[in-house]
């Protein structure tokens, strides 16, 4: 008799379709420009790279998982708990990206899209989103929230946040493009 294949396995494999439909249908079906673009004899990033990269890391991970050998144990309740941990997580942290910077902008005279590509602004709901993403990860990794798991996060945050913006000087970080 074979052998069924894990819980594992078939996640993986789950991660590893939708990284592909990811990949081949919404990032073409969603951006309008490629990878990379040539303006004016000049490269820069096109719209599809950053959600391209993340599917193909997506990827990377699940065929990963799908190689490594199966201990043929099913998905616990104790599993289902964690990936509806993260979720809750991810979904948070996403809001407060997308909706920090503009409730913050609401006090202004001008409002957000005006402030959307300039220092502090563009820098809000991604340090705020991230700051919280990183540390409540750390968090439930560790299983106590600590402070010092925070400021790791805001760093972190910091970090990619300039690599992104620094070196890029018509990149908006996101969600700005959106706003």
């Amino acid at each position: 008799m074979k052998p069924r294949a894990s819980a594992e396995f078939w996640l993986a494999f789950f991660f590893l379709t939708f990284a592909a439909v990811l990949i081949f249908v919404w990032v073409p079906l969603d951006t309008g420009t490629g990878l990379v673009e040539k303006v004016r004899r000049k490269f820069i990033i096109g719209d599809a790279l950053g959600p391209t990269v993340a599917a193909a890391v997506i990827a990377i991970g699940a065929v990963l998982v799908m190689m490594r050998p199966s201990e043929g144990k099913a998905l616990t309740k104790t599993n289902l708990y964690w990936m509806l941990g993260l979720f809750a997580l991810f979904a948070v942290s996403l809001l407060l990206m997308r909706y920090a910077g503009p409730i913050a902008a609401s006090f202004t005279e001008t409002g957000y899209r005006p402030l959307r590509a300039t220092p502090p602004w563009n820098y809000i709901g991604f340090l705020i989103g991230g700051t919280v993403m990183i540390g409540g990860l750390t968090g439930l990794a560790s299983r106590r929230l600590a402070p010092r798991d925070f400021v790791i996060g805001f760093v972190a945050a910091l970090a990619i946040a300039l690599l992104y913006d620094l070196p890029f000087e018509d990149l908006i970080l996101p969600p700005n493009g959106d706003l």
